[in-house]
């Protein structure tokens, strides 16, 4: 039992630790990478379970009822798939061959590798708050029968004894209730060879190849530290990149010129000084993601440099006009998505670098407006400064 027990807690560590050497893809959405001590949780679950093996049909459905708990600790390695090494204890009740009722102690390990459907089927969001999560495993089942003595010593290692290897199958109903904590519903069955855990001595040999054992766990899972969730990686979009490219290359060629011209010209008239204009054009924006109004680390800069601005001109104030683009979305919602864009900005300016509110004013035009030709770049917020 040692050496399967310490095989299946091998299995899930390094199974953790070579997730790590990879990036968290998921149905073609790429995440940043994690560290390995991220997306660890243990959960505590207790309920009950129903053998059903030779005899279990003539039993009573409430004396058939034993109980059993479960400690677990496992890792997402993205937000589709994770492992889990889980160890269940209890009792079960059954009537063996000689139709004598019998409580049987077990012990029963099993690895798990969980597949989160909502996240493959509806798309990754941190805060959704039920999961669906079928499971599939593999285990070792103990029936205490005299402790950890087996009743066949001289017998094979599995067959015709009080010790199985089990597959699992299972559902996890799995309800969030914080960023660290939930609770779970789960549903398993576990199948193990016939009367493994019985009183083995009145079963006669060849009987009763499997049985199963259904379960119903109700549990709490928490986060055991660490980052508990995952961080859409933002890929880098080309055709800004060449449009700034384009616009770099032309600042270039006009400092060319400019410092091809004669350092002063004694002919020309002298220029007056312009009055500036009441409203300025702040060449900051921050781009978006698709159907997202968070603002991503390298669109920080933006908020800084305006920030920056406005303390280093305390008279000046700022307004900020975001959009949504038109290929994506109904007109109402992305008219609320443009609000809550602009809300985001403003709520950095405030909360990050202390710019007081009453210098920000805010509009948003959803997709009424498209300020680029480019589809993609319209997910933006502009500032323009005062």
């Amino acid at each position: 039992m040692k050496k399967i027990s310490l095989f299946l807690i091998s299995a899930l560590v390094v199974f953790g630790l070579n997730a790590q050497e990879l990036q968290n893809v998921s149905h073609g959405d790429v995440y940043l990478k994690n560290k390995a001590s991220d997306n660890w949780f243990m959960s505590l679950a207790g309920g009950a379970n129903m053998y059903f093996g030779s005899g279990s049909s003539d039993q009573d459905f409430m004396d058939a009822i034993g109980w059993q708990g479960q400690l677990a600790i496992g890792k997402w390695n993205s937000p589709n798939w994770g492992t889990r090494l889980a160890i269940n204890v209890g009792q079960h009740e059954h009537y063996n061959a000689m139709n004598d009722y019998t409580t049987d102690s077990f012990v029963h390990p099993h690895l798990d590798l969980m597949w989160n459907v909502t996240n493959a089927a509806a798309g990754y969001r941190a805060d959704r708050v039920y999961n669906f999560i079928p499971y599939i495993g593999v285990g070792y089942f103990y029936g205490m029968d005299k402790d950890f003595k087996k009743v066949n010593p001289d017998g094979d290692i599995f067959k015709h004894q009080n010790q199985s290897l089990s597959w699992n199958l299972g559902i996890i109903n799995d309800f969030r209730l914080s960023n660290n904590f939930s609770i779970f519903v789960e549903l398993a069955a576990t199948t193990v060879q016939g009367a493994t855990g019985r009183k083995y001595s009145n079963i006669p040999a060849g009987d009763y190849d499997w049985d199963v054992i259904g379960q119903a766990l109700l549990g709490v899972k928490f986060g055991l530290g660490g980052k508990q969730d995952f961080t859409n990686a933002e890929l880098m979009d080309y055709n800004l990149i060449n449009d700034l490219n384009s616009q770099i290359n032309r600042l270039r060629a006009e400092n060319e010129n400019l410092s091809k011209r004669p350092e002063f010209c004694p002919e020309c008239p002298e220029v007056q000084p312009q009055v500036a204009a009441e409203s300025v054009y702040v060449p900051n924006v921050v781009f978006f993601r698709l159907n997202s109004a968070t603002i991503d680390r390298q669109q920080q800069i933006s908020v800084y440099n305006t920030a920056e601005y406005l303390k280093t001109n305390p008279n000046a104030t700022v307004q900020i006009v975001a959009y949504a683009d038109r290929q994506t979305g109904t007109p109402d919602y992305n008219m609320k998505l443009s609000e809550r864009r602009a809300k985001a900005v403003a709520d950095a300016l405030t909360s990050q670098y202390q710019i007081d509110s009453s210098r920000i004013s805010l509009d948003w035009k959803g997709d009424t407006e498209q300020p680029y030709a480019e589809n993609d770049w319209n997910r933006v917020a502009i500032f323009i400064a005062d």
